[in-house]
């Protein structure tokens, strides 16, 4: 399993964890530093967990700011 470092905030939309569904229109900050895993590519998006909570953002807003571990 990889896990990425981000090097910048981004903003990212909650799953729900049995749907895979976005939760809502909220947005939720992940921090600098966090450490995240499981990145799929879904089309434009993309999905990982963080803290074990599945999110989804912009694939090219993530590729910016993740770097493998």
């Amino acid at each position: 399993m990889a896990k990425f470092e981000l090097t910048k905030s981004i903003e990212a939309r909650k799953l729900n964890k049995r749907t895979m569904i976005p939760a809502g229109s909220q947005t939720y900050t992940i921090p600098f530093g966090a450490i995240i895993e499981n990145r799929q590519v879904d089309r434009d998006d993309e999905k990982f967990t963080y803290l074990g909570e599945p999110y989804i953002v912009s694939h090219t807003e993530l590729d910016a700011a993740a770097k493998p571990l």
